[in-house]
């Protein structure tokens, strides 16, 4: 029973691939050391075990050298045709392994060239698609947001657990009707995980069923209705695993094609291209839904006007290109300056704003003369060599109570960046009180 299943060559091509650093001289001979050695302390011939696992090495290496041919998001199943791709990868190598597998069973175990043909190639299919699709889509848990985005698949099974019970109960079902088609029973389960879950998730979910499926033949705890476990049986049980699970790992695929597709359009739609700042109608959507957020909670918010001092001039005397470099550097360096669940936009032009929220009178002026100072120190590489320094009028107002809404708030910030145009740029007038309309004169006056 455990000789039925051979997940070796695809750990192997897994973990390779998932790193490429261990696929070295020095990776491949322990690798090769490793397959020998455990058929030695288990009783085979050396010669006998360099013969066998000399197929287990040319499927592991030949599946290394044509997965890498692949794009990148073709290896991590991302795009709707990668399932294909790496089918056709694991058929190619598990094709050409077979013959030398087929060659070792004929010379040591005196098996039928076809028969050992047939098993070999099976065995790796299965596995290959099965085992190595679960190693290439596992988030990595070295970085933040990979380990964000596993925790992520992990509440989305307790979130939405129905499509697992059913995958639960059609397994269950499988062993208690048996039959020929009791090995498809999981998969309109398997469709709707793909459908719910991540593509970690459907991937490492097909992988448990089939190999679960693959043992339950085997040891005859799913009846087939055939008498015995035969080698033709257990070819034939891998190969229909093999094409089952292409179905729902497809549907994963182009499910992760279709949510990234939304994610790249709706950041195009959100942000602006050149600063990667909120786009004005975004801004104005959430800075509005902030405000509201901040009325319910009777707590106060603050709006930055912004605006790059003699911007016209830079691109007279510079050139768009330069304007254009100027733009995204002062973006930059404001982004870095405000928190997280700050808001910052590109309304149009050199012009920005930024909507705080809770912060104190103190606090909102230290960030507006932080975003100041910080723009004054940032410099521009020019064309043709040298560097720009540029500076920043800042204009802030403040809604005790954000009833007034965020057009007033930002029209009162608007005139106070009025003010310190006229006072002589490269300053922060504010933060002045939105609850009264006040005219610029006042504030220059100020």
């Amino acid at each position: 029973m455990l000789a039925s299943i051979w997940p070796a060559n695809a750990i192997l091509l897994g973990l390779m691939l998932r790193n490429p650093s261990l696929a070295s001289p020095v990776g491949w001979f322990s690798a090769a050391t490793g397959y020998v050695m455990a058929d030695v302390v288990t009783g085979s011939g050396l010669w006998q075990a360099i013969g066998l696992n000399a197929a287990n090495l040319v499927s592991a290496g030949l599946g290394y050298s044509l997965f890498m041919r692949l794009r990148e998001e073709d290896r991590r199943l991302r795009r709707p045709l990668s399932v294909l791709y790496m089918f056709a990868v694991a058929a190619v190598a598990g094709a050409c392994a077979s013959v030398v597998g087929a060659v070792a069973s004929v010379r040591f175990f005196d098996e039928p060239a076809w028969t050992a043909y047939l098993s070999w190639l099976t065995t790796d299919l299965v596995n290959y698609t099965v085992l190595v699709p679960a190693f290439q889509t596992m988030p990595s848990l070295v970085r933040r947001s990979r380990r964000a985005a596993f925790l992520k698949q992990g509440l989305a099974l307790a979130a939405h657990p129905l499509p697992l019970i059913l995958l639960l109960l059609s397994c269950g079902a499988a062993l208690l009707v048996g039959g020929p088609g009791a090995i498809a029973f999981p998969v309109p389960a398997l469709i709707w995980c793909a459908l719910s879950y991540g593509l970690f998730a459907t991937t490492a979910l097909t992988m448990i069923v089939c190999l679960l499926t693959q043992m339950a033949v085997a040891s005859g705890a799913l009846r087939l209705g055939v008498s015995g476990v035969a080698e033709a049986t257990l070819t034939s049980t891998r190969l229909g695993i093999t094409l089952l699970a292409l179905g729902p790992l497809t549907v994963a695929s182009i499910d992760m094609a279709r949510r990234s597709l939304i994610a790249r359009l709706s950041h195009a739609v959100d942000y602006d291209s050149l600063t990667q700042c909120l786009a004005r109608g975004a801004f104005m959507a959430r800075a509005s839904a902030l405000i509201a957020r901040l009325e319910k909670s009777n707590e106060r918010a603050f709006a930055m006007m912004l605006d790059i001092d003699h911007f016209k001039a830079i691109n007279d005397t510079y050139g768009h290109a330069v304007g254009d470099r100027v733009l995204q550097v002062v973006a930059r360096t404001i982004s870095g300056t405000l928190r997280a669940d700050d808001l910052l936009g590109r309304l149009g032009g050199e012009e920005f704003a930024i909507v705080l929220a809770r912060q104190s009178l103190q606090d909102a002026s230290d960030v507006a003369e932080r975003v100041v100072h910080a723009v004054r120190s940032a410099t521009v590489d020019l064309t043709h060599g040298g560097k720009l320094s540029v500076t920043a009028s800042v204009g802030v107002a403040t809604l005790a109570s954000p009833k007034l809404g965020l057009s007033h708030l930002l029209s009162q910030a608007d005139v106070a960046l009025y003010g310190a145009k006229a006072a002589g740029r490269d300053r922060v007038v504010g933060p002045v009180s939105a609850e009264k309309v006040i005219p610029p004169e006042a504030i220059v006056e100020t």
